[in-house]
């Protein structure tokens, strides 16, 4: 079965990648990603409302680089803002085609 990438116009987004290595985050800038941001809170009756924010990224094992497996727990860098990765998924054909991942906000401002 041939899949075809996704389409550069919705791939032009980047982000950086943390990873822990020895006590520190070792930062990778991931390009040609499609990143879509939702702003959400909750909590309003109280004297402050919980951040929900959260983005959803596609990455294409064709056109996306460089080449990198995601996990949950993995952090990400977006607009200065910071997110956790809840959960990752690889869509497959013959080979891994794409890699689709959601992430929460954990702190950060959105510039």
């Amino acid at each position: 079965m041939n899949i075809k990438p996704i389409p550069d116009i919705l791939l032009g987004d980047s982000f950086t990648l943390l990873t822990p290595v020895s006590g520190k985050w070792n930062e990778t800038k991931i390009n040609n990603v499609r990143v879509e941001r939702t702003e959400a809170v909750s909590g309003y009756s109280s004297q402050k409302a919980h951040d929900n924010t959260s983005i959803t990224v596609w990455f294409d094992y064709a056109r996306s680089s460089p080449k990198v497996k995601f996990s949950a727990g993995m952090r990400v860098s977006y607009h200065g803002e910071s997110y956790e990765i809840m959960e990752s998924r690889d869509y497959f054909a013959d080979a891994p085609h794409h890699c689709k991942f959601k992430a929460r906000k954990i702190g950060g401002e959105y510039k």
